[in-house]
C-alpha cells in the first residue's frame, strides 16, 4: 500500500535497463574495456592509507581535477567530477530543466537520457537521425526549442561520430544548453580522440557541456568516475547541485593515477582498435553490415529479427553475452557487440559461425 505515496511518474516509468552483469562468462554486452586499468591504479590504491577513510573525501576532487586539466588542456575551474558520467548527467538535469521544459536528443541513443527526463518531470523529444546514415539532424533539433539537447558522439548504440564542425553549428543555432557526451571519444579517429573532441573549442561555446567517463578507455567502470567540462561560470552553479561528497576517496585516487599514465591509455586504445578491425573483417564474412565504428563496439545489422534472436540466444547459451534490444522495432534486427580480448572475440566469432551454419 505504501506505493500510493510514490510520484505517478515513478509508478508509470519502466526505468533504465542496464546490460546483464554476469561475471563468469564472455562479456561483450556493456562496452567495458577488455583489459584492466593502468598498473599505476593498483599501486596508488595499495599505498592509500586506510586510516584516511574515516574522513570525507575532497568534495570537489582538487587533485583529480588538476590531473584532468593537464590531460585535456583546460583549467581545473572548467571541471566537475561525478560518480560516473551518469551522475554528471543527473547534475545537468537538476540544474537546467523542470516542467514544462523540453529535452531533445537524436534517436536512437543512450536510453538513460529518457529515464532522467522522466525523473525530472520534463518532456523528452526524440529526433530521428537522418536516414542517409546516422547523420545529425541539426535543423530538426533546433526546431524542438529544447532547453537542453543531448548528443552522444560516438553515439550509443550506433558507434558513429558527429564531425566537430556539425557540433559547433548546432551549438551556435541552439537557444539552450548542448551536452556533448564523449564517453567513447578516445576510440575515435583511429585513436586520436582529442582531435575529435569538443574540448578543444569549449571556450568558444559557453552553452556547451562536455562529458567524459572513466568506464571505457580508462577501464575503471567499477570505480564509477566521470567528468563534466563547462565554462567556469557554469561549474560554479553546478557545484551547488551535485551531491555533497559525490566521488569517494578511493575512486579519486584511482582516477588521478589513471590520468597520469597516458602511455597506458594509448596502448589500451590501440589494442581495442586493432581487435575492432579483426572483428569487423570476420563479421563481414557473415554478410552483416554496420555503421563505421569510432567506439569500442559496433552495431551489426543481421538482416532479420529471427537471425538476431537466434544469434543472441545461441551465444547466451554458450556463456557469451552481447546486447540485443529485442523490444525496440528500430533495433531488433541488430546486435551490439563490444570489442573484447582476442580470446573473447574469437570465441564469439566461432560461436556465431556455428549458429549461422545450422
Amino acid at each position: 500500500m505504501a506505493e500510493k505515496y510514490l510520484r505517478p511518474a515513478i509508478l508509470e516509468m519502466s526505468g533504465y535497463t542496464p546490460g546483464e552483469q554476469v561475471n563468469q562468462c564472455v562479456k561483450l554486452n556493456t562496452n567495458e574495456c577488455a583489459w584492466g586499468p593502468s598498473p599505476n591504479v593498483a599501486s596508488a590504491l595499495a599505498s592509500y592509507d586506510p586510516g584516511q577513510l574515516r574522513f570525507y573525501p575532497d568534495p570537489v576532487g582538487r587533485e583529480l581535477r588538476e590531473a584532468a586539466a593537464a590531460v585535456f588542456g583546460v583549467s581545473p575551474a572548467h571541471i566537475l567530477a561525478g560518480n560516473g558520467s551518469d551522475d554528471c548527467l543527473t547534475v545537468v538535469f537538476r540544474a537546467f530543466v523542470s516542467a514544462p521544459d523540453k529535452v531533445a536528443a537524436p534517436w536512437p541513443t543512450y536510453s538513460l537520457y529518457d529515464t532522467l527526463a522522466t525523473l525530472q518531470g520534463v518532456e523528452m523529444v526524440h529526433v530521428d537521425w537522418q536516414k542517409s546514415g546516422w547523420e545529425l539532424p541539426i535543423d530538426a533539433l533546433v526546431a524542438v526549442g529544447a532547453r537542453v539537447t543531448l548528443l552522444a558522439t560516438p553515439n550509443n548504440p550506433s558507434a558513429t561520430i558527429v564531425p566537430l564542425s556539425q557540433l559547433r553549428e548546432l551549438a551556435r543555432k541552439l537557444d539552450g544548453i548542448l551536452v556533448v557526451d564523449e564517453a567513447y571519444i578516445d576510440f575515435a579517429n583511429n585513436g586520436d580522440g582529442l582531435s575529435a573532441s569538443f574540448l578543444q573549442v569549449l571556450d568558444e561555446h559557453p552553452n556547451v557541456i562536455v562529458l567524459r567517463t572513466f568506464s571505457k578507455s580508462y577501464s575503471l567502470a567499477g570505480a564509477r568516475l566521470g567528468l563534466l567540462f563547462a565554462a567556469p561560470s557554469l561549474i560554479t552553479h553546478l557545484e551547488k547541485v551535485k551531491d555533497s561528497y559525490n566521488v569517494n576517496a578511493l575512486t579519486q585516487t584511482a582516477g588521478t593515477a589513471a590520468l597520469r599514465d597516458g602511455p597506458y591509455l594509448k596502448e589500451l586504445v590501440r589494442k581495442t582498435i586493432e581487435q575492432r578491425e579483426i572483428v569487423c573483417l570476420a563479421l563481414a564474412e557473415f554478410g552483416w553490415t554496420w555503421p563505421k565504428s569510432d567506439a569500442n563496439f559496433l552495431l551489426a545489422e543481421t538482416g532479420t529479427v529471427e537471425t538476431a534472436t537466434l544469434v543472441y540466444n545461441g551465444l547466451k547459451a554458450r556463456g557469451i553475452l552481447i546486447r540485443y534490444f529485442s523490444s525496440r522495432p528500430d533495433l531488433n534486427t541488430k546486435l551490439r557487440i563490444t570489442i573484447g580480448t582476442p580470446e573473447s572475440n574469437q570465441a564469439m566469432l566461432a560461436a556465431v559461425k556455428e549458429l549461422l551454419s545450422k
